[in-house]
C-alpha cells in the first residue's frame, strides 16, 4: 500500500527467502492443496525457519500444518529442549506431535553409529505418525549447507553414487526438503533480522561427531579458498543425483523384466550387464528382498555383484542369500504349493509362480522348440487336467526312455535348485497319469506316434521361459 513501510525483518523475509521458497515448492510440486504437512521440528535454526516459511505458505496454498518433535534423550538438556518446543509452538498456535525412543539400545541392537541410529529412529517416528493423516508430507529442515556436510561425510567413507547423492529435495512420496535451496548463512541472517527465537543445541560446537568436525573445522578452511563451496557442491550433487536416478531406473527395469516371482534373481542374465549397472541391480534387489538397505555397504554389494564362482551363498547384515545353479535368492525361501484344474482348452494363470499354462487344439503337428511346450495326441487327453507343484512320489518315463525317473531328479537336472522346484509344475491327465513336468521332456506314454491325428499343445509361459535360461531340449 502507498505510504506504508514494510519493517526490515518482514521485507527480508518476503524478498530474500519466501519467494524463492514458494517457487521451489511450486516448481517441484512439493506441497499441493489438501496435503497434511508434518514439519520436523527440533527448535533449532533450520527447523524454526522451515516452520515459519510453511506457516506463511498456508496463505497461498491450502494445506494442514503440524509440527513433530522427536526427543532422542541423548543430552542432559533434552527435557529442557522439549519444554521450549512446546512453549514455542503453543505461541505460534501450531499443533505438536511428540515422540521418543531408546536410541542407545537401537544403536547397539543394530550395530549402528549414534548419528545413524538417531536418524533412523527419528524417521521411523515421522513415518508412523504420517500414516494417520490424509495426503501426508514430512518436511525436514535440511539446508544446502547440510548437503555439503553430508557430501564430505560420504566422500570420506568411500560411498558410491547413492551415498554422494546425499540429501534429495524429494525422497520417495512423502519426505520433502523445501529449504535445501538455502545456505545456513541465509537462514541465520533471516533469524537475526527477524529477531526470531530458536533453541541452541550445545553439542553442535563439539567435534565428537564427524559432521560437527566437518562443519566447524573443514568447511571454514575450504571457504577460505572457495567461498561458494555450498553452491558448487549443490551443483555437483544435483548431477550425481541425476546419474544415480538413471542407473536406479535401469536397475529397476532390469528387475521388473528378469526377477522371477519378485524373489529370485537369475545370475546368468546379471553377468551380461556392465559392473557399474550390476552394482545398482544388486542394491535394488537387496532393497526389494530385505525391505531396506540398513547396514548394507559397498563391500556387501560387491560380493553379490562380482562373485561368480561362489556355489553356496553370501551372508550380509539382516539377510542370507543362497546362490545355486545360477540363481540368487533369500535363504530358506518358500514358494507356495498350488493346484489348478483345467476343464478344457484355454489359459490358466498360476499366480503362485507368476506363470501361465496355455492348452490349445491343433490339426497340424509341429515339433516343440524347447521343454516348455509339448504336443500330445488329443485323443489321449482326458479332461479335467490337473496342474500342481511336483511331489516327492512323482515319477514317469521321459520320451524314448525305458526307465521311470523321479520328477524331482528331472527338475534338478534341468537346472532348478531344490529350494525353488515349485517353479516347475507338473501336468496330470484325467486318468491320474503324469503327462509332463514343465522344463523336461514329455512322458513317453504321450508321445506322438501318428502325425495325422489331432493334437493338444500345452505350453508354459513363465519368468524362466527366456532365451538365457532355456534348458536343453531332449
Amino acid at each position: 500500500m502507498p505510504g506504508v513501510q514494510i519493517p526490515p525483518p518482514l521485507f527480508f523475509f518476503m524478498k530474500y527467502l519466501y519467494q524463492r521458497f514458494y517457487n521451489n515448492i511450486r516448481q517441484n510440486n512439493l506441497i499441493i492443496e489438501n496435503d497434511t504437512v508434518i514439519s520436523a521440528f527440533s527448535g533449532g535454526k533450520d527447523s524454526v525457519t522451515l516452520l515459519l516459511l510453511l506457516k506463511r505458505l498456508q496463505e497461498d496454498i491450502r494445506f494442514t500444518l503440524k509440527a513433530a518433535y522427536f526427543n532422542h534423550k541423548l543430552r542432559e538438556d533434552s527435557n529442557e529442549e522439549e519444554k521450549w518446543v512446546e512453549n514455542y509452538l503453543e505461541k505460534k498456535k501450531i499443533d505438536l506431535i511428540k515422540g521418543s525412543s531408546d536410541v542407545i539400545s537401537f544403536k547397539s541392537r543394530n550395530k549402528l553409529n549414534l548419528e545413524n541410529a538417531a536418524s533412523i529412529s527419528r524417521y521411523d517416528f515421522f513415518n508412523k505418525i504420517s500414516d494417520k493423516f490424509p495426503n501426508p508430507k514430512i518436511a525436514t529442515g535440511h539446508s544446502k549447507s547440510d548437503l555439503t556436510e553430508t557430501f564430505f561425510i560420504k566422500l570420506f567413507r568411500g560411498s558410491g553414487l547413492q551415498g554422494l547423492s546425499g540429501i534429495f529435495g524429494l525422497k520417495g512420496q512423502k519426505i520433502i526438503r523445501p529449504i535445501l535451496i538455502f545456505t545456513k548463512s541465509e537462514i541465520h541472517e533471516f533469524l537475526n533480522r527477524s529477531d526470531e527465537d530458536f533453541f541452541s543445541d550445545p553439542t553442535n560446537k563439539s567435534d565428537t561427531f564427524l559432521r560437527n568436525n566437518i562443519r566447524n573445522n573443514l568447511i571454514p578452511e575450504i571457504e577460505k579458498i572457495e567461498p561458494d563451496i555450498d553452491k558448487h557442491i549443490f551443483r555437483t550433487v544435483s548431477i550425481i543425483q541425476e546419474e544415480f536416478e538413471y542407473f536406479r531406473n535401469k536397475a529397476q527395469k532390469f528387475l521388473s523384466e528378469n526377477l522371477v516371482c519378485n524373489k529370485i534373481l537369475p545370475a546368468q542374465k546379471l553377468e551380461n550387464e556392465p559392473l557399474a549397472l550390476r552394482r545398482h541391480i544388486i542394491r535394488e534387489f537387496i532393497r526389494n528382498i530385505k525391505g531396506n538397505l540398513l547396514n548394507i555397504n559397498f563391500d556387501h554389494i560387491e560380493q553379490l555383484a562380482n562373485d561368480k564362482n561362489r556355489k553356496t551363498g553370501i551372508s550380509i547384515p539382516g539377510i542370507n542369500f543362497s546362490i545355486k545353479k545360477g540363481f540368487i535368492y533369500r535363504e530358506q525361501i518358500q514358494l507356495p504349493e498350488y493346484k489348478y484344474s483345467i476343464q478344457s482348452t484355454g489359459e490358466t494363470e498360476l499366480s503362485e509362480i507368476c506363470s501361465r499354462i496355455f492348452v490349445t487344439s491343433s490339426e497340424k503337428f509341429s515339433k516343440p522348440s524347447d521343454n516348455f511346450e509339448i504336443i500330445i495326441p488329443e485323443e489321449e487327453a482326458i479332461f479335467p487336467l490337473l496342474i500342481r507343484n511336483a511331489e516327492n512320489t512323482d515319477k514317469y518315463k521321459k520320451i524314448n526312455s525305458d526307465v521311470k525317473q523321479k520328477v524331482f531328479e528331472m527338475i534338478r537336472s534341468s537346472g532348478i535348485p531344490s529350494d525353488i522346484r515349485n517353479l516347475l509344475p507338473v501336468i496330470i491327465n484325467g486318468n491320474n497319469d503324469l503327462v509332463w513336468v514343465c522344463g523336461s521332456p514329455v512322458s513317453d506314454r504321450y508321445k506322438v506316434r501318428d502325425q495325422q491325428n489331432k493334437f493338444l499343445k500345452i505350453k508354459m509361459e513363465s519368468p524362466l521361459f527366456k532365451p538365457y535360461m532355456l534348458f536343453p531340449h531332449q
